[in-house]
């Protein structure tokens, strides 16, 4: 049974306790993370015999005159409380602080394999929020959500709302979708480019089949490893990434963020250690057919065996197919954490070198 702690008292924070509640969150979250934290009017902290030992931060913000809502930005206990049913206690003063305010629906953010966050959330009865959810929530409100959740950026978050209030949203579309707005991106790349003459107007089609071929082939080898592994996934998109794909798609010519999005089990009542193994068996099953697809695509198009259109399809597939092995197989940190290579190193690391070098050596060349 999980152990209570007592003599806990969750208050508003004070002026003077910023640096105790700063120093806490230093304690619990990386590097990379910390530097996106910041406070807000609205701070709640535990207190156990006068030391603080956890703390959740509130924004509240207006959708309309008659609709405020609150968001969870950050919740965290230090290390020596965890498991002891203090953070469901924080999310529950949460919600209370936040109805207080007169918000009408309180709404947070959670990785996709952060499995205690969304657990705990799940419990409190918040849902996810697909984008389509969103979009027939908050209408073209949509966009000052993320941008009071700094939803923009963190790729593979997933907004949670309490009350839910929404039907179940269609993994199906989710994956068109993504297949469609990638697609998008990508001739806004194309666009950036320029270079439209040498380019020919085969390849719109031809970057549309890209996509189609590279996520299909990932999510095809996902979903059937997860049926071999006896467990149900579903796949989610990464509605976040698709605004800092665009962005890079402007920014830097030819540059291509490609945003897959990601196989879950279909609970949300699951232990990521626990299911480990057959995550990692899951993400290789993705993972290997794109990266021979891409090394076959070098090899052939540096045959020069093929019609222009076809090393045109090639030459797209590989502008695509190089920066998807790179970021789902080799890297590791905020904002790769929700990509496949996360999964492989957290299971086997020879596993993740292994496909990690024939990555980095098919981007390279």
């Amino acid at each position: 049974m999980m152990a209570q702690l007592f003599n806990v008292v969750i208050r508003p924070m004070r002026d003077d306790e910023r640096r105790t509640v700063r120093a806490m969150m230093n304690r619990v979250f990386s590097l990379l993370d910390q530097w996106s934290f910041s406070f807000t009017p609205n701070v709640l902290v535990a207190e156990q015999d006068c030391q603080l030992v956890g703390a959740i931060v509130l924004k509240l913000f207006t959708l309309s005159h008659s609709h405020k809502v609150g968001a969870i930005t950050w919740v965290f206990t230090i290390p020596e409380v965890r498991g002891q049913g203090l953070g469901q206690r924080l999310v529950e003063a949460g919600i209370d602080r936040c109805k207080q305010q007169g918000c009408d629906e309180v709404l947070t953010t959670v990785e996709g394999f952060n499995t205690s966050s969304s657990k705990l959330f799940s419990t409190r009865g918040f849902k996810r929020l697909s984008l389509g959810a969103q979009l027939r929530r908050y209408g073209l409100n949509t966009g000052w959500v993320w941008l009071n959740l700094a939803h923009y950026f963190d790729i593979g978050h997933f907004v949670w709302a309490y009350p839910d209030g929404s039907a179940s949203d269609n993994p199906v579309w989710q994956w068109w979708g993504t297949i469609v707005v990638n697609s998008l991106i990508g001739l806004l790349m194309l666009w950036r480019l320029g270079d439209f003459n040498v380019i020919g107007p085969a390849i719109y089609l031809g970057l549309l089949l890209a996509f189609v071929v590279l996520f299909g082939a990932r999510y095809l080898g996902m979903w059937l490893m997860a049926r071999q592994q006896a467990l149900t996934v579903r796949f989610r998109a990464w509605d976040s990434g698709y605004l800092l794909s665009a962005a890079i798609a402007l920014i830097f010519a030819g540059a291509m963020y490609p945003i897959p999005g990601g196989v879950y089990p279909v609970t949300d009542q699951w232990r990521y250690r626990e299911l480990l193994p057959k995550l990692g068996w899951i993400a290789l099953a993705g993972n290997l057919p794109v990266l021979l697809i891409v090394w076959g695509a070098w090899i052939l198009s540096q045959s020069g065996l093929f019609a222009t259109d076809i090393q045109a399809w090639l030459d797209t597939l590989l502008l695509v197919g190089k920066p998807l092995v790179l970021f789902d197989s080799v890297m590791l940190v905020f904002p790769f954490v929700s990509f496949n290579g996360r999964r492989l190193w957290d299971w086997n690391k020879v596993v993740w070198a292994t496909l990690a070098a024939g990555s980095v050596t098919v981007f390279f060349v």
